[in-house]
């Protein structure tokens, strides 16, 4: 038994002494019995709650074992038909797999590490059930303690979720301090998995390689005029209303991280160097993860890259999650100062506390802040305080400090006039473009009219005019 636990039981049992012996005194022994009674009932239904609770977050520790189990056996079939292809070409010269075999290696590893995090915890968790379950006949002396209320389960928990400490609600009132800690579900940016379509979609597009490259509109409010984009990957045939985030997440949660951002930055800073040739002043920006900043070898690759096109990084924002800028050491601070030297800015996404160091921000080159439309507006019409300044005035705020806040997930012109009333600067969403498809030719033609305007020059010859075609075009061709 905890010292906590233990310096409870002596508590009550000398409350109950004290008051066994005034009622004693005085006659009101009745009275006491009954005040028994109803703290047995509440420790009984206490009990109840916890029960539950465990049960809860058992079967769904279960529930991401078993799709990590068939995540497994699909990279095992993978693995088998690699080998059966390699070993029925062996005699005609065979492409080079060491990319794909380096790949494949890699998920097994992090799905077996996986797996043995949530066994242990699988176990760890049918423990505290038999714990329970042993105990159900002793009462519990703190009730209040332990009471879990069943609508605040899931709440509860999230409180306790160490890779979600900073999106803790601190108005929120949890009763469930007497329990001991459970970790949180590795990976997963909220307590549930991304929807299972989405999960379907995102592995058959792993497994296939069909990823394509999109390219989504950032305006300036009020005029829409086009500033930048926004780079991403989708599947082949993806509907373009899922959103990015799901698609990360997805991602995310089958493994394949690293690749995916990979291969992302590759598209960007082609995407840049086109823009750099045709003289187009756009932004753009691309959703990174904390594994792929403090990859030694991606980080290698970024810089053949840059050494490639040294302008390029001038105008691609790497986006970043709030939690990886609050929880940064001197690791994370010197990957931050190593990319601003090559010429990377950063943004903010995913912010859901809105107690920001701007100071420490505007030293990390942070110079964009992306927020959901529905955040901003429910803080607004809560009349919520942002650093001790209105939500209305938070875009001020941030311009003060040389960050732009950008607005995310407008899909209707209600928003839009709301945003302009906030005098917020620049907005994303479908009610301006949805997500449109960028096909490898737009990007092959950008690259070879400037190879061969090259060529001609040297040549002695006249080069010719270079030919200027805005994104939109590129998007319709597309």
């Amino acid at each position: 038994m905890e010292f906590r636990s233990l310096l409870k039981v002596v508590t009550v049992a000398v409350a109950a002494a004290g008051l066994t012996f005034l009622a004693q005194r005085y006659d009101l022994l009745a009275l006491v019995v009954a005040a028994l009674a109803v703290a047995l009932v509440a420790c009984a239904f206490a009990l109840r709650f916890s029960g539950v609770f465990m049960q809860e977050e058992l079967a769904l520790l279960r529930d991401h074992l078993e799709t990590t189990r068939q995540q497994a056996a699909m990279l095992a079939r993978m693995t088998r038909e690699m080998r059966d292809a390699v070993v029925q070409h062996e005699s005609a010269p065979a492409p080079d797999r060491a990319t794909e075999w380096a790949a494949l290696s890699e998920i097994v590893c992090d799905i077996a590490d996986e797996m043995a995090e949530l066994d242990r915890r699988t176990e760890q968790v049918e423990g505290e059930l038999a714990a329970l379950r042993r105990d159900g006949a002793s009462p519990r002396p703190a009730a209040s303690a332990w009471a879990i209320p069943a609508a605040s389960g899931a709440s509860a928990l999230a409180s306790h979720n160490p890779l979600h400490d900073d999106k803790i609600d601190p108005g929120s009132n949890s009763s469930a301090g007497g329990l001991r800690e459970i970790p949180g579900v590795p990976h997963l940016s909220t307590f549930g998995e991304p929807p299972r379509a989405v999960r379907q979609l995102v592995a058959a597009a792993i497994a296939a390689d069909r990823f394509e490259l999109y390219l989504q509109r950032i305006v300036s409010l009020p005029q829409r005029k086009t500033r930048a984009y926004e780079v991403s990957l989708r599947p082949d045939g993806c509907d373009p209303h899922i959103p990015t985030s799901e698609i990360r997440n997805a991602v995310e949660h089958v493994g394949h991280q690293l690749a995916f951002d990979r291969k992302l930055m590759v598209q960007a800073m082609r995407l840049a160097r086109m823009f750099q040739q045709r003289q187009r002043d756009v932004t753009l920006v691309a959703d990174i993860s904390q594994r792929y900043l403090l990859s030694e070898p991606a980080f290698d690759e970024l810089r053949a890259l840059v050494a490639d096109a040294p302008n390029a990084p001038r105008r691609i924002v790497l986006s970043l999650p709030q939690r990886f800028f609050k929880k940064a050491i001197a690791v994370e601070n010197e990957a931050l100062r190593q990319l601003s030297e090559m010429g990377f800015r950063f943004m903010v996404r995913e912010v859901s506390d809105f107690n920001l160091e701007l100071p420490r921000l505007q030293q990390s080159n942070v110079r964009w802040m992306r927020m959901d439309a529905a955040r901003l507006l429910e803080a607004s019409q809560s009349e919520e305080q942002v650093l001790e300044v209105a939500a209305a005035d938070f875009a001020a705020l941030l311009g003060r400090r040389q960050i732009s806040l950008l607005i995310e997930g407008v899909n209707d012109e209600a928003a839009v006039a709301e945003l302009i009333d906030f005098n917020i600067g620049y907005a994303q969403g479908h009610v301006f473009a949805p997500p449109q498809a960028v096909r490898p030719e737009a990007l092959d033609d950008g690259v070879s009219a400037t190879a061969e305007s090259g060529s001609r020059v040297k040549a002695g010859e006249t080069p010719p005019k270079a030919e200027r075609r805005g994104l939109r075009e590129i998007a319709r061709r597309a």
